[in-house]
């Protein structure tokens, strides 16, 4: 697809939801993606933006007109996005020997803003403070890991979680992962604003990079996985998903061949959703690691919630609405060429 044609296809869409949720004051979905003129952002049925790498983490913002944008690691930057004019408001690069890792979370108030990094000169993660306003960079704590990458509140101002996906990357090496044979992966709670570590959670396998995080209705935190092949071996039954419930990391019930990545996470009332991009499949259990059902669809990627229905996009330029109970996929939005990231955001229409 030409670039002028689809973002005009682009600003003229509306994100579909059943009839009952119609509204003006109805969501708006938001992506960041690459096509073959570079990579940007976009609100669907709003203007897109071109962004100066490829962005990953979306932190919609209080007030329901914009949100942060994090560069894909291992990237310098972070803009602040007035998503209803596709205009930047902010931006901010990373501190010397810092990079980001892709993710941020907003502190209680919606003042200031904690970003995961990396510490050159060490190799080991870091949280990054910042104005949410004007993106100043306040200070920083550790992560107490190698290669943070995303983190959720499991109580706002008290207790942080950060998955510390074990891999180091540097500006200079690009997404080399340089440490595969060392990698050490980690779920780890920390105490706010102090930033102590309360715990750390491991899972027995070291190969398992801890990604990316969300919560079922019941607490249980969900992490999804990304398996390195680090004896050359394949990786095509790895785990997709690891639960920390009970004081205990472990893993779902396993799903052989599904390829062992986990794009994105999703939860919805006690269930949890995995993209399993090798495997062709979103992929459902429950709270408590029982496999419900695959759904499968080519090459899927990002994945948001919204009026009971999953939101998924794939690599192919599909965004669709996956109806849980009887699996339909209908199709939101479709631009062949359009290569979409490994998340969607939500937020309200503003």
């Amino acid at each position: 697809m030409q670039r002028r044609a689809f973002l005009t296809a682009l600003g003229c869409l509306a994100l579909p939801l059943p009839r009952h949720a119609r509204s003006d004051a109805g969501p708006v979905l938001l992506a960041a993606a690459a096509d073959a003129d570079g990579p940007f952002f976009g609100a669907l049925g709003r203007p897109a933006l071109r962004t100066p790498g490829r962005g990953h983490g979306m932190l919609p913002l209080p007030g329901g007109r914009e949100l942060i944008l994090v560069a894909r690691r291992p990237g310098d930057w972070l803009w602040r996005i007035d998503w209803r004019s596709g205009q930047r408001r902010a931006a901010a690069r990373a501190a010397p020997e810092r990079h980001f890792y892709g993710h941020a979370v907003l502190a209680p108030g919606g003042r200031s803003l904690f970003a995961t990094e990396n510490d050159t000169a060490t190799g080991q993660g870091v949280i990054g403070i910042y104005d949410a306003r004007t993106l100043a960079r306040l200070g920083e704590f550790p992560s107490h890991g190698i290669g943070p990458h995303e983190l959720l509140w499991l109580e706002p101002g008290k207790v942080l979680a950060v998955a510390n996906g074990g891999i180091l990357t540097l500006p200079d090496t690009g997404r080399l992962k340089l440490n595969l044979e060392r990698m050490a992966p980690s779920l780890v709670l920390l105490e706010m604003p102090s930033g102590r570590l309360l715990a750390e959670h491991m899972l027995e396998d070291r190969s398992l990079s801890l990604r990316h995080l969300a919560r079922a209705a019941d607490g249980t935190l969900g992490v999804a996985l990304q398996a390195e092949a680090l004896d050359g071996g394949s990786v095509a039954d790895a785990p997709l998903l690891a639960l920390l419930r009970d004081g205990r990391l472990r893993p779902a019930q396993a799903v052989p061949g599904l390829g062992g990545y986990g794009a994105s996470i999703a939860a919805l009332g006690d269930d949890f959703f995995v993209s399993a991009l090798q495997g062709d499949a979103v992929v459902r259990w429950s709270s408590r690691g029982e496999l419900r059902r695959e759904y499968g669809l080519r090459r899927p990627a990002g994945l948001a919630t919204a009026a009971g229905a999953v939101l998924v996009s794939n690599e192919l330029g599909l965004i669709a609405r996956l109806a849980p109970g009887d699996g339909r996929l209908d199709t939101v939005f479709e631009a062949p060429g359009i290569r979409w990231d490994n998340h969607l955001a939500v937020t309200p229409r503003g």
